[in-house]
């Protein structure tokens, strides 16, 4: 099947939904015509279909059967509002370790995994909803998506450090920040409500304050949403972990200790 009319709308968009292709070609969305031309279109090898009412473009002369679609970009559209969030964000702002994840999707709705063809998408729903400092806008492949900042997404990794790859993984991601808001991180975790997190990422944010300019006004703060009593964080174990000093949290010994391609990072000053 020829793409026209479609081919312009194809074109530009590289994944959409299905109410924006019945848009495109003047139809309603329930029209009938709109599910004939899409079966045809998906028939030629024009298009994919990614998960129910969502389609990714293949471009022109790609083998529809070996092409693969943009993970972050298609996870972001299956569900409404959804953001990019957690490990994923971390990789989309280019401060991940490794790659290879789910794409975690912040999303309103029932929590859990969608496979698709091409990738899984996990739909996390985070305790406390995402305010507009807490969400960018990132250009991929000439279509808009939804992600967390990077101060959003190191508070978010702290209080949901199993959605972070690991606590080698996380410190060895947070290595690669080079610029922070400190104080968005604060406001963020101070929304979240997590004392643990709170004070997991406080060692953290001391351990390299002059890296990030950290200044000691946000540490007081910090450590005052930290814990009065001592509590497990990142994953530790009784056994196998140590006390961040100050903090009230026991981190694992590679958080505390880790290294970066064999070279050993900073420890906080000892209260």
């Amino acid at each position: 099947m020829p793409r026209q009319p479609s081919a312009p709308f194809f074109s530009n968009t590289p994944v959409f939904v299905r109410a924006q292709y019945a848009r495109a070609v003047g139809r309603e969305v329930g029209d009938k015509v709109v599910t004939s031309m899409l079966s045809q279109h998906l028939k030629a090898g024009n298009i994919r279909r990614i998960a129910r009412g969502v389609f990714a473009s293949v471009p022109k002369h790609a083998d529809p059967a070996t092409w693969s679609v943009d993970r972050a970009l298609a996870a972001s559209r299956l569900r409404p509002g959804g953001v990019i969030g957690y490990h994923s964000a971390l990789q989309l702002h280019g401060h991940a370790y490794s790659e290879g994840f789910d794409v975690q999707v912040i999303a309103t709705g029932q929590p859990g995994l969608l496979k698709t063809a091409d990738f899984t998408c996990r739909f996390v729903k985070s305790w406390a909803p995402l305010a507009d400092q807490d969400v960018t806008a990132v250009d991929r492949l000439g279509q808009i998506l939804r992600v967390t900042t990077p101060e959003c997404t190191v508070a978010d990794l702290f209080d949901r450090p199993d959605l972070a790859g690991g606590p080698e993984e996380l410190i060895n991601s947070l290595d690669l920040i080079g610029r922070l808001d400190a104080r968005l991180v604060l406001g963020r975790l101070g929304a979240l409500d997590n004392a643990t997190a709170a004070g997991a990422a406080g060692w953290w944010l001391e351990a390299n304050r002059e890296r990030l300019g950290v200044t000691d006004e946000i540490l007081i703060d910090l450590h005052a949403l930290a814990p009065r009593q001592n509590r497990y964080a990142l994953g530790a174990r009784p056994g196998a972990g140590r006390l961040a000093a100050g903090w009230g949290v026991i981190l694992p010994e590679v958080f505390l200790s880790p290294t970066f391609e064999g070279h050993p990072q900073p420890t906080p000053r000892q209260k």
